[in-house]
């Protein structure tokens, strides 16, 4: 994955800037000071996903279930819309 890297005085320099681009186009920015590795510059909803992310891999339970699902897919077990939209309409969870 590819990040920009900034000193600290560029970040600080550029800080809205740089805030603006991560938040529209996902880009990472990671600063440094006197060289060495000091933060990360990410969006929130990045930064969202990867807690997101983080929490599915940490629960075993759900991370069993993301996997039967993968599965079933790999193996053509899937619905369509239209068969989704019926039977939640014949357990009386959605209108016809």
């Amino acid at each position: 994955m590819y990040m920009t890297t900034l000193s600290v005085a560029q970040a600080r320099a550029n800080f809205s800037k740089l805030v603006e681009s991560a938040s529209t186009t996902h880009e990472r920015f990671e600063v440094t000071r006197n060289g060495s590795r000091a933060a990360v510059l990410l969006g929130a909803d990045d930064y969202d996903a990867l807690l997101e992310t983080l929490a599915i891999l940490g629960d075993a339970e759900t991370l069993a279930s993301v996997k039967q699902g993968l599965h079933e897919v790999s193996q053509g077990d899937t619905a369509t819309a239209d068969d989704v939209r019926d039977a939640l309409g014949a357990a009386g969870r959605m209108t016809r």
